[in-house]
């Protein structure tokens, strides 16, 4: 396993595994930089292409737990480099650059798993916290509307906790997603704390697909008026609203709890 040394922070490759803690980095090289020696395992095992290797000299142990990146280009850099390019407090040595997948255009849904669907989620603790339960809960799909952060950004990929890798995500227009849901046979509940029927009491079709709104204004008026079902979770306590990372568990576990019931 041949390892190259990079001893400038002024270096080409630097500068680029830089920019990928930038949005705009990376969608401009398709890929992200992820840490830590389980995230990267993760990642290759979910099918995710490492393009190189980063190690500090506290990673380069872990290297021999890696044979299965054979090919792969590996870097040594000093830890005064390595901690430029990750946003932990105490880095763990070892960085990865890998590979978007990209996923096919439309709306088409395979099988008859939920969907869920996020209308502006802005705090990526919320959004790895969603992606990491929508994946427990066996949801097929997470559609990201217009305003949500984004999936890639390195806060959501650590509370993902590898989840990330293993979904299917997709940014989409949701006023065109819902209406093509629709004509797929999809039932579109959302939530609303004003809503009549309370979550357990509402049956939730095979094809389910359910919105959730943003962490301060809830769903947009715009988005809302296209749902066919409304719901709310009853709250006896002296509490206004739950955390939508909390609210996507309860209700896609109600899903998963009727589709058991059912079998």
């Amino acid at each position: 396993m041949e390892i190259h040394q990079i001893t400038s922070a002024r270096n080409e490759k630097v500068k680029r595994w830089r920019k990928l803690s930038t949005r705009k980095g990376r969608e401009e090289f398709g890929s992200i930089l992820i840490e830590g020696e389980k995230l990267l395992k993760e990642a290759v095992c979910a099918g995710w292409q490492a393009r190189s290797v980063i190690v500090s000299d506290e990673g380069i142990q872990g290297l021999e737990h890696l044979s299965h990146l054979d090919g792969v280009s590996i870097y040594a850099v000093y830890p005064s480099i390595f901690s430029q390019l990750v946003d932990t407090q105490t880095p763990q040595g070892i960085a990865a650059e890998v590979m978007v997948p990209v996923n096919g255009a439309g709306y088409q849904i395979r099988g008859e798993k939920p969907v869920l669907l996020l209308d502006a989620i802005q705090d990526p603790g919320n959004l790895g916290a969603i992606l990491r339960t929508a994946e427990a809960a066996g949801v097929g799909d997470v559609w990201l509307g217009a305003g949500t952060v984004d999936p890639y950004n390195p806060k959501v990929v650590r509370s993902a906790m590898g989840s990330l890798f293993r979904s299917r995500i997709r940014r989409v227009d949701l006023r065109e997603a819902i209406p093509e849901l629709k004509e797929q046979g999809y039932w579109v509940v959302g939530t609303n704390p004003r809503a009549e029927r309370v979550h357990f009491d509402c049956h939730y079709p095979k094809r389910t697909a359910i919105l959730l709104g943003n962490e301060g204004r809830g769903i947009s008026a715009e988005i809302d008026s296209l749902v066919d079902d409304r719901v709310r979770i009853p709250m006896p306590g002296q509490v206004e609203s739950l955390n939508v990372s909390v609210t996507a568990g309860i209700l896609l576990f109600e899903l998963l709890r009727q589709k058991w019931r059912e079998t």
